[in-house]
């Protein structure tokens, strides 16, 4: 056999005296998660009123309709978005 090929112990002993603490890394990441849901709430709600801002003509130069974009509020799919990102 090589001697790349053996197996060896580690003698080095030096990290097991350390004191174990708990890990707390994601401690910094709820509040951080909190205000990106906030600010991505207030971002949709600024888009959906210059949208409702927009008269029938610039409305159908981008494609929707005057109903689509009310139609946006009282559907389920915006209910859940707004949930999921408070």
């Amino acid at each position: 056999m090589s001697c790349s090929s053996t197996a060896r112990a580690s003698t080095d002993t030096s990290h097991a005296a350390l004191p174990t603490f708990p890990v707390i890394r994601w401690v910094w990441q709820f509040p951080l998660a909190q205000l990106a849901g906030i600010a991505l709430a207030l971002e949709r709600r600024r888009q959906y009123s210059e949208l409702l801002e927009l008269d029938d003509r610039l409305l159908a130069d981008i494609g929707v309709s005057r109903t689509a974009v009310e139609g946006v509020r009282r559907s389920s799919l915006y209910s859940d978005a707004w949930r999921d990102s408070r």
